[in-house]
């Protein structure tokens, strides 16, 4: 994660029969938690101790310990924000609805630019070098920060469903669902695939850990595994209606 204070935990949202995120550390153990008033569609951690959410056409700005910042609501009540990551001072949500593409804001949430991609996006990852990475169906897109696309990958299987993206170790990670479940690990420039893992479960999100792993979730269980494709640990909430989705460090 970003902030220094938080660099050995990751942080995972959760909906359904609560909703809000959890701060947890690398070992799975909850130090902290985040109740929300609303669902959380994406988080992404900033580079003041405090994260981004997005969900329905509102983009949030929480401190790590719980408290509100700022509400960005956007006046068109049909978009809706499905993804969020930082870079930098630099603030990228996906949407869709009645607008299709990304917004580009600065930390206190004040629009830049925005740009029509045509398509639905379901994860949004920043890159290292002013790009952005971009799941839609069985594609995936590199976009230049400016909103020029400068790579797409096209999956022969047009049943698979590219739901969530992250950069980790100079690797573009992204999970899949539909026909296959599990997570791809691709080259950033030309997103050629270097090896695949398949999971039992359908992912809800990833990111990446400080020793060649990742953390996923998946319905009320967090798990940690290798980029190898081994499991190294599992955390189950009791509740089996709780669902995690987007993680972030």
């Amino acid at each position: 994660m970003t902030g220094i204070a938080y660099a050995n935990n990751f942080f995972a949202a959760y909906n359904v029969a609560q909703q809000g995120v959890t701060i947890r550390t690398l070992n799975l153990q909850q130090v902290g938690v985040i109740p929300t008033s609303h669902p959380v569609n994406g988080v992404t951690a900033g580079p003041n101790n405090d994260l981004y959410m997005v969900n329905q056409n509102h983009i949030y700005n929480y401190s790590v310990t719980g408290q509100l910042i700022k509400d960005m609501n956007f006046p068109d009540s049909g978009i809706n924000y499905t993804d969020i990551t930082v870079r930098g001072n630099r603030v990228y949500a996906s949407y869709n609805g009645t607008q299709q593409g990304f917004t580009v804001r600065d930390l206190a949430l004040n629009q830049l630019a925005f740009y029509q991609t045509g398509f639905n996006i379901n994860g949004i990852a920043a890159g290292t070098n002013n790009d952005l990475y971009l799941a839609s169906g069985n594609k995936l897109y590199r976009y230049g920060t400016n909103g020029v696309q400068l790579k797409v990958m096209t999956f022969p299987d047009p049943g698979i469903v590219y739901n969530d993206v992250a950069v980790i170790c100079g690797r573009l990670l992204a999970t899949y669902s539909g026909s296959q479940k599990g997570f791809t690990i691709r080259d950033l420039v030309t997103l050629d695939q270097y090896s695949f893992v398949q999971t039992p479960f359908v992912i809800g999100g990833i990111v990446g850990g400080s020793n060649n792993d990742v953390y996923i979730s998946g319905a009320n269980k967090l798990y940690n595994y290798t980029l190898a494709g081994q499991q190294i640990q599992s955390f189950t909430w009791p509740q089996a209606n709780l669902v995690y989705g987007d993680l972030t460090r």
